[in-house]
C-alpha cells in the first residue's frame, strides 16, 4: 500500500517497484464497504498496526477509527489517503488476487489499471495470499522482474506477457494462462435480467413484475436468482448488479451480494476467501442505499463507481434504483454449473478476519424486479471459444 504512495511521488532513483496485493482506495476498499464501515479488520489494524512514533515533533498517532467516524464521507481526509496512480510512470509488477475482497483486490486492480508505465505486469491468482506471495512462482517473477529492471539482466522480462491470468474452477482448482491485456478484450458485458416471480436470472427482458423480500435483520434472511450455464463460460472482471430496493421501515438499508457457484448437482463450489477462509463464494459487493450516487465519468458497464460524497435517504416504501459494484474475479462455470447472486442485510458467512456489525437495517427489504423495474446483473462473459445458451456475441 504504501508503495504506491511513494511512487506517485517520483523519487528520482525509483526505477521499479512490486506492488504485491495492496489497496489503493482506503475508504471503498478497508474503511468503508459500500459506505457500511468495516467492524473487525479495520480495528485491528488499527490498535496493532498503527505504532507511536518516536520523534518529538510528531508524537501522536492518527486516531484512524476516530477519524472516520468524523468523516463517514469521501472527502478531503480520505483523498489526502489516496495516490495519484496516473503519477507512476516506472516499471511495476502488480499482483492482484481474486481471493481478498474486502480488502487488496479492487485496489489491486484498478492501480494496475490506472497506472502510466508503459511496462507493467498483472500476477493474479486466487489463492491464499501469503502462501502464494513466498511460493517458487510468484518469487521467480519478483526476482526476474527486479534482476532486469534493478540488475539490468537480460533475462526475457520484456517479452513476457502483460497478465498472468489465473481462472478459478474451485478452492485451489484453477487454469493459469497468459494474456497481452487487462482487462480482457475478449470479454462483453452481458445483462442477467432478475426474474421475482422464478427466483432465475434470464437473458432477455422480464415482462413480469415481482417483488422478493426478505427480514433484513435476521441471519437467513436473503433473496436469491440463479442462472444455469448450458455450456461451459469464463466470467472474468467486475459485475454491475442494478436492484430496485424497498425498506418497510426506517430511512436506509445496507445491502451485501455474494456471488456463489453451484456444480451441476446443486453443490455450492467454495474458493479461498479475506485471510485464507475456505468456503467463500466467488465474489462480493456492499453498499449502504444512500451512498448511491453514482459518478457518470467513472462508471463502465460493469463497475458503477460511486461518490460517496452525498446522502440519500428514503422513507418506508420507496422504491429507488441502486448499482452495486462487484468486485474482480475470474471464474470458470462448466456446463450444468450455475451462478447465483443473493441479496441480504448481512455479511454471508462467518468471515474470520473482516465484519460489518454498524448496521442501519430495519424490518423487511424488498427487491422489485420485471417491469419498470429493471433489475439485473451484468456479467463479464469472456469471448473466447464456448459461449453461454441465449448470450449474443459482441452483446
Amino acid at each position: 500500500m504504501s508503495q504506491w504512495r511513494v511512487a506517485a511521488l517520483k523519487p528520482a532513483h525509483l526505477r521499479a517497484f512490486v506492488p504485491w496485493e495492496g489497496a489503493t482506495d482506503l475508504y471503498r476498499e478497508f474503511a468503508l464497504h459500500g459506505g457500511i464501515p468495516e467492524t473487525k479488520f479495520s480495528q485491528i489494524w488499527a490498535f496493532r498496526r498503527i505504532k507511536l512514533g518516536h520523534n518529538p515533533r510528531f508524537p501522536m498517532a492518527e486516531d484512524f477509527l476516530s477519524e472516520r467516524a468524523a468523516h463517514p464521507l469521501d472527502d478531503a481526509y480520505w483523498a489526502s489517503k489516496r495516490p495519484i496512480l496516473e503519477n507512476i510512470e516506472v516499471p511495476a509488477l502488480v499482483c492482484a488476487s481474486w481471493s481478498d475482497h474486502g480488502l487488496h483486490t479492487r485496489g489491486s486492480v484498478i492501480g494496475f489499471e490506472r497506472i502510466s508505465s508503459k511496462q507493467k505486469w498483472l500476477f493474479t491468482h486466487g489463492r491464499k495470499k501469503w502462501e502464494t506471495f513466498y511460493g517458487e512462482e510468484a518469487l521467480g517473477w519478483q526476482k526476474r522482474f527486479l534482476d532486469h529492471f534493478l540488475r539490468d539482466v537480460d533475462n526475457g522480462m520484456d517479452r513476457v506477457p502483460m497478465v498472468r491470468l489465473e481462472v478459478r474452477k474451485a478452492f485451489y482448482q484453477q487454469e493459469v494462462r497468459n494474456e497481452q491485456n487487462w482487462p480482457l478484450p475478449s470479454v462483453h458485458p452481458a445483462p442477467l435480467y432478475i426474474c421475482a416471480n422464478t427466483g432465475s436470472l434470464q437473458t432477455e427482458p422480464v415482462s413480469s413484475e415481482g417483488t422478493v423480500r426478505y427480514q433484513s435483520t435476521s441471519r437467513n434472511g436473503k433473496a436469491a436468482f440463479s442462472y444455469r450455464f448450458e455450456r461451459a463460460v469464463e466470467l472474468i472482471g467486475n459485475m454491475r448488479l442494478k436492484l430496485w430496493v424497498s425498506t418497510s421501515e426506517g430511512d436506509d438499508l445496507d445491502l451485501f451480494v455474494v456471488l456463489q457457484k453451484f456444480d451441476s448437482e446443486g453443490r455450492q463450489v467454495f474458493f479461498s476467501g479475506f485471510n485464507g477462509y475456505e468456503r467463500d463464494g466467488v465474489a462480493k459487493g456492499w453498499l449502504r442505499a444512500s451512498h448511491r450516487e453514482l459518478d457518470p465519468s467513472r462508471s463502465t458497464q460493469l463497475r458503477p463507481w460511486h461518490t460517496h460524497t452525498d446522502i440519500q435517504k428514503l422513507r418506508p416504501g420507496d422504491i429507488v434504483p441502486v448499482e452495486i459494484e462487484i468486485w474482480p474475479s475470474a471464474t470458470l462455470f462448466e456446463a450444468g454449473s450455475s451462478l447465483q447472486v443473493t441479496i441480504q442485510g448481512h455479511d454471508a458467512a462467518p468471515y474470520p478476519a473482516f465484519r460489518h456489525q454498524m448496521l442501519v437495517n430495519r424490518g423487511w427489504h424488498s427487491i422489485h424486479a420485471g417491469g419498470r423495474y429493471d433489475s439485473s446483473l451484468v456479467i463479464p462473459l469472456n469471448n473466447t471459444g464456448a459461449t453461454a445458451t441465449g448470450f449474443a456475441s459482441g452483446l
